[in-house]
């Protein structure tokens, strides 16, 4: 496979997963998982998708992005909120949320390099 045709396969893959997570009536949606977690899902899989293209992190192997993408990113999302609780609110959740979207980002990631 050309490198033109796996970037239109990869931004395909997370274009999908980005709109599966927030669109209205989507997977998300159906589950029953409320706005802002489906938000930290796109989000963190749309950081998955940006930090397996650039440098240095497109050298880094899947499971050190997704943990990268779950602590420094989603932690240091929610160490802000919890230093600004008149304005936000820190959960739990929202870390969980985190992993599914960068896993989830990760694994379609590696996916489309097995198979093309």
């Amino acid at each position: 496979m050309t490198m033109k045709k796996f970037h239109v396969a990869f931004m395909a893959v997370m274009v999908a997963i980005y709109s599966l997570a927030i669109i209205p009536g989507g997977v998300c949606s159906a589950a029953g998982i409320d706005k802002d977690k489906q938000m930290h899902i796109g989000a963190s899989a749309a950081a998955g998708a940006f930090l397996a293209k650039n440098k240095p992190f497109c050298r880094w192997k899947p499971w050190q992005r997704a943990l990268f993408n779950i602590a420094i990113i989603g932690g240091g999302k929610e160490w802000y909120d919890n230093r600004h609780p008149d304005k936000h609110t820190a959960d739990w959740g929202d870390i969980a949320a985190d992993s599914v979207g960068a896993l989830g980002a990760e694994g379609c990631i590696w996916l489309i390099h097995k198979t093309w």
